[in-house]
């Protein structure tokens, strides 16, 4: 199912799933306020746990941050966390990788999510991960009834 199918059914079906984080219904520019470029997400679901997908880039660096709730999870260690996400298929570790950072943060509804930040890759270098398929935030803020040209 592509991202904004899976939003479309997640959010007909919000009380199946434990909470998406918020930003699946923000505008998204070109460049955030801190000059970072905004590439593109992704989301879906690993069960019932529902994942946001960032990716973005800054000072030559593409990082992917992948947003998940904590619910029953909330002890789990970074290396848990990649493993879950790994074993699901988002991402695939290559040569060169380097451990995901993980904090715990919250939303604006007060739910709390993991937010993991892993390297896609550094300017002119090959990318130490494979997956996951990048979309456009433009469906995503057209989606989301956003006029602004992105």
């Amino acid at each position: 199912m592509k991202p904004v199918e899976f939003l479309q059914h997640y959010r007909n079906n919000a009380d199946f799933y434990y909470p998406m984080i918020d930003h699946e219904r923000r505008y998204w520019p070109k460049v955030n306020n801190i000059g970072d470029i905004n590439i593109g997400w992704d989301c879906g679901a690993i069960g019932r746990r529902p994942y946001f997908l960032e990716c973005w880039s800054g000072e030559g660096t593409t990082m992917i941050t992948i947003f998940i709730s904590t619910i029953g999870i909330e002890t789990y260690t970074v290396e848990e966390i990649e493993k879950m996400l790994i074993g699901s298929g988002l991402y695939s570790q290559k040569e060169g990788y380097r451990q995901a950072k993980a904090v715990s943060v919250k939303d604006s509804n007060d739910n709390s999510f993991f937010s993991v930040n892993i390297v896609v890759g550094l300017e002119d270098e090959d990318a130490v991960i494979e997956g996951p398929i990048i979309y456009s935030f433009i469906k995503l803020n057209e989606f989301n009834g956003y006029a602004e040209v992105f």
